[in-house]
Parts: C-alpha cells; structure tokens; sequence
C-alpha cells in the first residue's frame, strides 16, 4: 500500500533529523511510523516542508509543491490539522492524526470534513480519545521510541560533569561533559555505577515548569543541596543568551534566574543518542505534567532509557508511567518531593525502579504501531475519492 503523510508546519525534517539535533515529538513520530511501514513492505511519502525530495530511513520526503509529490495515496494521514485531508484529490483512505489536545475536532467548522472525506481519527493514547468524546470513527496507535532510547551501552564511565562557565547569565553552570562509553564490555565483577543526584525536567516553559522549580527551592535544595536540576529547553536557553524569546516566556525566564542558587541549570536539547545519555547518567525525571499534554514524548523516552520519573497525574501521564514501579504519580508538591528525594538519595529505590522502567517487556517499538496502524486501516471503508 502507498501511504502518504502530511506535515505543514515550517519546520524542515526528516527521518535523520533527530540523529543531528533536537526534534519535537511530533515529528520525530512521522519519522518513526513512516520508517516502520516502510520496513513493513510499504511505499511511504512524506510531504512536509524539506528543502528537497530525498530518501531518509526509507521513506521518500518531498516539499510541497514538488513534482516527484504523490498524487494519490491508499492511506492519506493528516498531521494536527483536518484541512490538510483534502491535500491530495485521490485517496482511498484518509486519517488524521491528532497530536495534542482534541478539544478543536468538534468545532462546528470540522464537521463538513468528518463527512465529505469520510476521515478517521488516530489518537496517540485512551486518555486522549476519551478526552475527544466525539463520534468520528477512531483508533489509537501508542506512539514508538526510537532505538537511541533503549539500546544501552556497554559500559558507563561516568556522568555528567558540569563546570562552572561563564555565559549570558552569570551563576549559571552549564554541562561541559557527556556521559563517556567505555570501548570494552565491563567485568562481571564491576558493579554498575550510580547516577549522582542529578534531575532533569524537559517540560516547555508553559506547562508545569515554574511549579517544579518551585517545588525544588523550598522542598528539595534545603534537604539535599548537592543535588542538581538540568532544564532541557531550547526556548530558556536562547533566553539566557540574551536572544528574544516569547514575551509569556519572560516570568518562567525570570523564575528560573533566580533558583541558579538552588543548583537549577539551564541545558540546550542534544538529538536522541545525547539526550539517552542525559537520563541514563541522571537519577529521576520531574514530569510535572499538563491537561493537555497527552503524548507526554520526552516522558516515554527517558523511561525506555531507564530514567524514573515523579510526575502529577494529568494528561497522559498515567500511560506513560507503572505507578510505584518504573516511578510514581503524586497528588502534590510535598509528595513530589519526598519520592523524588528518594530517588536522588536511595541507590536501591533508583535502582529498582530504573530497571523497571527499561525492562523489555514495557519497550514500544515503531514496528508495533505500524502493525496497529496496518489493522485498523484493514477495517476501514474506503472513503470518498
């Protein structure tokens, strides 16, 4: 079957990009499914905004408006945005995959679409679906990790190193040092060694971040001040370097300035193998969860790493996490910081839960979605041409 994925946003990717630099969950996701069907037998485009028609991870990618772009498609999957199901005249098949909160598919200017296109809707969890509530005809297709994440490797060094650099903000250390791998497989004999007390929270700004750090200063810092809090963000990172940034981000901007003296350290992303290192050579991932955060990407990929995490129980969280298992959801600030002092300061705590969390058995691999994927399509009707 040919299927066909539609992307708009300006952003210029492909399945290679997060091999090079960061990359939006999203969009790492195309790339994911599209290499899994690829690799099931299937011819897979992707038209988005690349700079040029190219192979990458087996997929084809084409801007739009190029020649070499698909006329027609068996499956057309739409991304966020129900106009793009009209984006090519002949389709057997059209689905739109919805990324974020679902709230916007039952405004009264969608429905012309469910009925003209005959569309389906792929939701990324039950909670996301449960939050739609609508009747468009419906599956969910839990999102892959890409291997980076779950493929560990054979011997860790070290952690982290932060020095002390100077930079737009002074008093703000940086990471200077990634995890090193050593060339030789360790000795049975050599035990595994232990994460510092190291944390690392990788929420946008808007979603839950000032409580976090908030919830570090005047619960965490105090009890265990050797303890450090990484924020990976790109949009804080251009902040401290004096770059404009969004005038909503400026407050959380300002919040976290002023816990560098709580050990708060602001980190620019690094692509999948780089951020894998970053959890595996941290001790907990502070999730603090969003109403509308119901892929909950970093999320997933920290536990495949092994990372535990302690978030609050909104959006999808609660699939994302075992509860007391591969870390814990809290109803509140004291109980978020109590299992996160746990975590930075038992080694067996840590422990327990980091092999739960990369235990094979919980892994999501992108070839599973592609065969969810592959039947729900068996069972659709074909939609209107």
């Amino acid at each position: 079957m040919r299927y066909v994925f539609i992307d708009d946003t300006p952003l210029a990717y492909d399945g290679y990009t997060p091999m090079r630099r960061a990359l939006g969950g999203a969009e790492k996701a195309v790339g994911g499914l599209a290499s899994a069907l690829r690799e099931r037998g299937h011819d897979v485009n992707v038209i988005n905004n690349v700079s040029y028609a190219h192979m990458a991870e087996g997929a084809y990618w084409t801007p739009f408006g190029d020649s070499m772009a698909p006329k027609a498609a068996d499956v057309l999957i739409a991304l966020r945005k129900p106009l793009l199901l009209g984006a090519l005249r002949a389709a057997t098949h059209r689905l739109l995959w919805v990324m974020g909160d679902p709230a916007y598919l039952n405004a009264s200017i969608n429905e012309p679409l469910w009925d003209s296109f005959q569309a389906s809707l792929l939701f990324i969890g039950e909670a996301q679906r449960r939050a739609y509530g609508g009747k468009v005809r419906s599956a969910v297709v839990t999102p892959g990790v890409r291997a980076a994440f779950y493929t560990r490797p054979q011997a860790v060094v070290d952690a982290p190193v932060y020095s002390e650099m100077p930079n737009a903000n002074p008093g703000f250390p940086e990471i200077m040092q990634e995890q090193a791998v050593a060339a030789q497989p360790v000795p049975a004999e050599v035990l595994p060694v232990m994460p510092p007390p190291h944390a690392v929270i990788t929420t946008h700004p808007l979603q839950g971040l000032a409580w976090v750090v908030d919830v570090w200063t005047k619960l965490i810092h105090p009890k265990m001040p050797e303890a450090r809090l990484a924020i990976y963000s790109a949009v804080l990172h251009k902040g401290l370097r004096g770059e404009e940034i969004p005038a909503n981000i400026m407050p959380i901007l300002e919040v976290v300035k002023a816990a560098a003296s709580a050990n708060v350290v602001v980190v620019e992303p690094r692509n999948d193998e780089g951020m894998a290192e970053v959890y595996r050579a941290s001790r907990v991932h502070l999730y603090p969860g969003d109403a509308r955060d119901y892929a909950c990407w970093t999320l997933t990929e920290s536990q495949a790493a092994g990372l535990p995490a302690v978030a609050r129980n909104l959006g999808g969280v609660a699939e994302r996490i075992d509860n007391a298992q591969s870390g814990y959801i809290v109803p509140d600030a004291a109980g978020f910081a109590n299992v996160t002092l746990q975590i930075l300061g038992n080694d067996a705590v840590y422990q327990n839960l980091s092999t739960a969390a990369a235990d094979a058995a919980r892994r999501r691999v992108w070839a599973v979605a592609a065969e969810e994927l592959e039947r729900f399509v068996s069972t659709l009707p074909a939609a209107a041409a």
